[in-house]
């Protein structure tokens, strides 16, 4: 009996050893996980710190404004610039309070409301433009501004100043079409070169007068002049005025142009802003088109969606495929004939024209064996 009491108490004074090795070792586990769980968060709020540090540093060295707001867009940092401008942000300050603009406001939200949004836009604080961007974070969004006060003065004085020049421009080379349309006149009694070199004046007088008319209309859409006055015009009557304008260029090249348009298809348009969208396009076409080509312009509709179609169809050497889109970008030349002059403005323009009609411009190259371009101009229906 005793020996059994002995040998239980033998195996009880094992099983707490075993036990108490167990408890020892899993205590000393914790005790090395803990060490390494401080160590990994000191080194991450080492790195942190850092990181702030270097953020505040770079707030500190922007020469523009930057706040961070929360999602309830609290304003929680403002760099010293952004105080310059605003003053000493107040604790738990909103960002309207602190800004006093509600479009800074609605830029924030916005971008709170579109995940991983990135938006700019134009905005006005204290009566100065600002370029203003937000970036949503996932614990907020964080606002930068730009001021371009003094890119806009330049933009003005570009503005004028092509404005002025373009205007000014018109005068001499009204007189000198008129100078060379006298040569031409009285060339027949002259010699096959006089008559060889008036024309090429006229040519390039043209061109000038294009030029000049382009910069003309540049000006006044970037500068919000171009009032469009919408009421019913005859398509057809547009077209003619277009076409009447370019006879001599197109006499000239002995380009042929044929017109389709019925005389009942009635515009939404501004009349004299509808032609210069035709008028540029047609010029287009006579630059591209070669000595002794055709250009045929087509209208039909409406559509199911009420709009009038004008085609412009030439026989030039067509368009890359990859340029459709880019032809109608401000300034953008693919691919010139031979001895043809052009600022790149004319189909830009032409777009900004359609677009401000409710209308839209495109172009596709027609299907082989035929050789050229078609363009697009889709007008509201009257």
């Amino acid at each position: 009996m005793q020996t059994a009491l002995i040998a239980g108490l033998a195996l009880a004074a094992l099983a707490l050893g075993l036990l108490w090795r167990r408890e020892a070792a899993a205590h000393h586990a914790l005790e090395r996980q803990s060490r390494q769980a401080t160590a990994g968060l000191d080194a991450r709020l080492t790195e942190l710190g850092e990181r702030l540090a270097w953020s505040e540093a770079a707030g500190a060295a922007s020469e523009d404004p930057l706040l961070v707001c929360d999602r309830a867009l609290t304003l929680r940092y403002a760099n010293p610039a952004a105080q310059v401008r605003f003053g000493d942000p107040a604790r738990q300050s909103s960002l309207i309070a602190y800004s006093g603009s509600l479009e800074l406001e609605q830029l924030a939200q916005d971008a709170l409301e579109a995940p991983a949004a990135n938006l700019e836009r134009m905005i006005r604080l204290q009566d100065q433009p600002f370029q203003a961007r937000a970036v949503s974070l996932e614990s907020g969004v964080a606002l930068a501004l730009s001021d371009v006060a003094e890119l806009e003065r330049l933009g003005r004085a570009r503005q004028d100043f092509v404005a002025n020049l373009s205007h000014e421009l018109r005068t001499p080379l009204t007189s000198l079409r008129l100078l060379v349309d006298t040569l031409i006149a009285r060339s027949g009694k002259g010699t096959p070169l006089v008559k060889d070199l008036a024309g090429k004046m006229a040519v390039e007088v043209d061109a000038l007068h294009q030029m000049a008319q382009e910069m003309l209309d540049l000006a006044a859409i970037e500068a919000g002049r171009q009032v469009v006055r919408l009421v019913s015009a005859p398509l057809a009557a547009i077209v003619d005025l277009a076409v009447e304008r370019l006879a001599d260029q197109a006499q000239r090249k002995r380009i042929e142009i044929s017109r389709e348009v019925p005389a009942d298809l009635q515009i939404l348009a501004d009349g004299e802003l509808a032609g210069r969208a035709v008028l540029n396009v047609l010029h287009n076409a006579l630059r591209y088109t070669p000595e002794a080509g055709q250009i045929r312009i087509t209208g039909q509709g409406p559509t199911s969606e009420g709009m009038l179609l004008l085609s412009i169809e030439d026989s030039g050497p067509g368009i890359p495929p990859a340029d459709l889109e880019r032809i109608f970008e401000r300034f953008y030349r693919g691919p010139q004939p031979v001895k043809s002059a052009g600022t790149g403005l004319g189909l830009a323009i032409a777009r900004h024209i359609l677009k401000a009609h409710g209308g839209r411009i495109w172009a596709e190259n027609r299907k082989p064996p035929a050789r050229g371009a078609v363009f697009h101009l889709a007008f509201l229906a009257a």
